[in-house]
């Protein structure tokens, strides 16, 4: 089981080197059903589990976007299933900015045993960057596949994209120490630690 899922997982966070690499061995509708197959691969898992994927918005879009490449034998489609995860996502978090609470502040609360009114303020202006990030990497996937060539769109959507994720998400966290200068037991709590002191208790 844990082979399955660590063999799905790579196939989903490398999937535009998937399609790179498929396209040119592969009919856009055989690559389609070795994808899907995958998919269904992976949700066979998780209900053997018991475990119901927590992603279905996303991966209902990929299943449609499978579908039609199955359908019309055509490669191109593909290529949007990244501006359109990115288009489920911010409707997730920014979803969160109108009922409420902010997603980043749903995230906190299950490490935090209390939430300031300072950090449900500062978790919604969280919630507001990765929404712009969203709405900014999605616009960017969607010109990528509407107009450029396959390998501009493959080393951004397959490489870039996670770097600027992983760049958004150290810049927050960093500054999040220096703001509030509070550790919860983090892996990066130590080094942190040391760049930012805890302020002296008043």
């Amino acid at each position: 089981m844990k082979v399955v899922k660590t063999l799905v997982v790579l196939a989903m966070v490398g999937y535009p080197f998937l399609v790179y690499g498929g396209l040119r061995l592969l009919e856009p509708r055989a690559l389609a059903l070795a994808l899907g197959g995958a998919l269904l691969v992976r949700e066979a898992v998780r209900l053997r589990a018991r475990s119901p994927s927590p992603l279905l918005g996303p991966l209902a879009l990929v299943a449609s976007i499978l579908a039609l490449s199955a359908a019309f034998n055509e490669g191109r489609f593909f290529l949007f299933v990244p501006a359109l995860i990115s288009a489920a996502l911010f409707v997730s978090f920014g979803r969160t900015l109108i009922v409420g609470p902010s997603m980043v502040e749903r995230l906190a609360r299950r490490r935090l045993a209390h939430v300031t009114v300072a950090d449900v303020v500062y978790c919604r202006r969280v919630t507001e960057v990765w929404c712009a990030f969203f709405i900014a990497n999605g616009a960017l996937s969607l010109w990528l596949a509407l107009r450029a060539p396959i390998e501009v769109w493959t080393l951004y959507t397959g490489l870039l994209a996670y770097l600027l994720v992983g760049a958004v998400f150290a810049g927050e966290l960093t500054y999040r120490a220096w703001r509030f200068r509070r550790y919860d037991g983090d892996v990066t709590d130590v080094f942190l630690r040391r760049l930012f002191p805890p302020r002296p208790a008043r």
